[in-house]
């Protein structure tokens, strides 16, 4: 790839694959990151997940971050999960048939771990599998792939629109995609501490403090406390051991200020 070239096309972003499974790099990773970084262009890196089990799961991470990290600094379009087709081919070619649960498991584990690696993270998925493969996983940023215009059903981060572009300076077809969310990544809570307790009402409780609540929990900031905020809250406490009632009161405001 000639990054100049696509810098100088009008390209303003890139999401370069790291690589794949327990172990493996992709070849041209290096390369590829080094060149987008030389050119100021905006990175965002995913991982193609393979495995069957938490402790997969966690070396899929692992090796994600070791390969990643010296380019922390310059990551600012987050990391991805992607778990797709050939996932689930690999699985069954080891006798395991996934359910929607335990793929969707697998998923919130990935991303669990990259977030207690300190990365901003996103979930890679098309219609077939956000409607008939995954449960909700609404509480994390997403990277539609969907070739067509009919997107109106999500709300994602970035989409996937072909996979058939063409790029000044690279040979082929490319994938291409549209940036809608907030590129910058910032890891520091710019938003005050609540001292209220905060829980959905109608019309739906606004205000700063329910925007730190947002940021804590990673999803949408919009600074009102509407369904997706209760789901994360509830899925917040669920996977922390606390009383589920989608109430940020004393308990789970300490619980995500100590996350």
């Amino acid at each position: 790839i000639n990054w100049q070239t696509v810098k100088d096309s009008g390209i303003e972003f890139v999401i370069i694959r790291a690589g794949y499974g327990k172990n493996t790099v992709d070849k041209y990773f290096k390369r590829n990151i080094e060149g987008a970084i030389a050119q100021g262009l905006h990175i965002g890196v995913y991982w193609f997940i393979y495995g069957i089990s938490e402790i997969d799961i966690f070396r899929n991470a692992k090796k994600f971050h070791e390969t990643i990290a010296p380019y922390k600094d310059k990551i600012d379009m987050k990391v991805w999960c992607d778990f797709e087709y050939d996932t689930d081919k690999k699985a069954n070619k080891q006798g395991k048939v996934f359910t929607k649960e335990e793929r969707t498991t697998l998923v919130r584990q990935f991303c669990s771990y990259m977030k207690k690696y300190g990365y901003d993270v996103g979930v890679y998925a098309n219609p077939d599998y956000l409607k008939n493969k995954f449960d909700d996983l609404s509480e994390y940023p997403l990277w539609l792939a969907l070739y067509s215009s009919n997107k109106r059903n999500y709300n994602p981060f970035m989409w996937q629109y072909t996979s058939k572009g063409k790029v000044s300076g690279i040979i082929g077809k490319v994938d291409m995609n549209i940036c809608y969310g907030d590129v910058e990544q910032n890891t520091t809570n710019p938003y005050p501490v609540p001292t209220r307790t905060l829980y959905r009402t109608y019309p739906s409780m606004k205000g700063e403090d329910v925007r730190w609540l947002q940021f804590e929990l990673g999803i949408t900031v919009d600074g009102s406390f509407g369904g997706q905020t209760l789901k994360a809250v509830k899925e917040f406490q669920k996977q922390h051991g606390l009383v589920v009632d989608g109430r940020v009161g004393p308990t789970t405001r300490k619980a995500l200020l100590e996350d």
